[in-house]
């Protein structure tokens, strides 16, 4: 069915009599996060086997999502797709499910922004893929396709998210609970588009809010944050007197575990609890973060670098009991960062990857044209 789809995208395309493809709408841009400390006592916690006697979770289920994309001179085409797997429970929901790829019917995992003009957005509606933006207006060719593109997974992960939430199980989500700070460059600050960003950002990011709490207030939610280096939360308040700043989480962390562990065997520790505030459209939101340190073992058994990853929950806690879940399936498993979101990113970027193979034929492109949008 995907081969098809793209068939007649390829087909209209050619048919359409000018192409308005723009080269600076591809700019990649990272986003870095940040946000307002509150203040709090942070401590470092050695974690030892005391943290691995609690009880077993009944159930944890690991959400990500993942993207591939297929540019060609006419057409840039995003192939996306989001899971929720439960290694404990044994059960999973994915976008898109393999069957519904086979057949006719609602496709919104493959996000179109054409570049030709004229083009008849109605052949899109017909054909079941997703182009519009979360505004419900359909995408300009001048729209900045890295937004695009994590749009279009903040949106699969929330279909996800709102699945799940009947399953009563523990929630881990791949990333940050929500992301208020508007991915956004001063660079692109000058598009004309610069609003339309922000309506679209805040909007997806109050559906997310939304669905988070809802799962909060009847099991739990964490988000599990792996890449520390967009992250700039612990060098704005250096609670631990470093005298680094401007320096990513992980380069923080860094720093901090070679001072700790100088001349030592180094051990799995955990810093926190930050308390972070941000606004989401006027409302404050309190978050609060756990830093899991676990020495990456190399051959021989000797220990060397960390693995850092950041855990999240919603409002203020204190104690590491409030998220043992995590500990439990991450270094109580022996394991560098959660099992649950290793499962759910091996699975999603399998399912990703197969069905771009199929776009790719399909419009005749080789592998190079998805090289620059591969989602991490």
């Amino acid at each position: 069915m995907v081969a098809s789809i793209l068939s007649a995208l390829y087909e209209i395309s050619r048919s359409s009599g000018r192409v308005v493809r723009v080269e600076e709408s591809r700019q990649y841009t990272v986003s870095v996060e940040s946000g307002d400390v509150e203040g709090s006592e942070v401590g470092v916690y050695e974690l030892g086997r005391e943290y691995c006697t609690q009880t077993v979770p009944k159930g944890i289920v690991g959400v990500d999502s993942s993207s591939r994309v297929v540019d060609t001179p006419y057409m840039f085409i995003a192939v996306g797709s989001a899971t929720g797997i439960s290694r404990l429970g044994l059960k999973a929901f994915d976008i898109p499910s393999p069957s519904s790829i086979l057949t006719q019917g609602d496709h919104k995992y493959i996000l179109v922004i054409p570049e030709v003009q004229p083009f008849n957005y109605n052949v899109l509606e017909e054909l079941g893929v997703e182009y519009k933006d979360p505004s419900s207006r359909p995408y300009p060719p001048e729209y900045n396709k890295a937004l695009a593109l994590e749009e279009h997974r903040v949106e699969l992960e929330n279909h996800v998210l709102e699945n799940v939430l009947s399953w009563g199980e523990l929630v881990f989500l791949d990333g940050p609970l929500f992301l208020p700070t508007h991915p956004v460059t001063e660079a692109r600050g000058r598009s004309r588009l610069i609003d339309v960003y922000k309506e679209n950002w805040s909007l997806l990011m109050r559906r997310r809010l939304g669905i988070v709490e809802k799962i909060d207030s009847s099991t739990r939610v964490f988000g599990i944050v792996k890449r520390l280096q967009y992250t700039h939360i612990l060098s704005r308040n250096d609670p631990f007197k470093l005298g680094v700043e401007k320096v990513s989480d992980h380069a923080y962390l860094s720093i901090l575990s070679e001072r700790m562990f100088v001349g030592k065997k180094a051990s799995p520790f955990a810093l926190g609890p930050i308390r972070v505030r941000s606004e989401i459209d006027g409302r404050k939101v309190d978050r609060s973060m756990w830093y899991i340190c676990v020495p990456r073992r190399f051959v021989g058994g000797e220990t060397g670098s960390y693995v850092f990853f950041r855990v999240e929950t919603l409002g203020n806690t204190s104690s590491l009991g409030d998220i043992q879940p995590v500990l439990f399936d991450s270094v109580c498993a022996g394991a560098g960062i959660p099992l649950s979101i290793v499962i759910a990113d091996q699975r999603v970027k399998r399912l990703s990857e197969a069905i771009a193979r199929n776009v790719m034929l399909a419009v005749g492109v080789d592998r190079e044209s998805t090289l620059q949008y591969l989602s991490p």
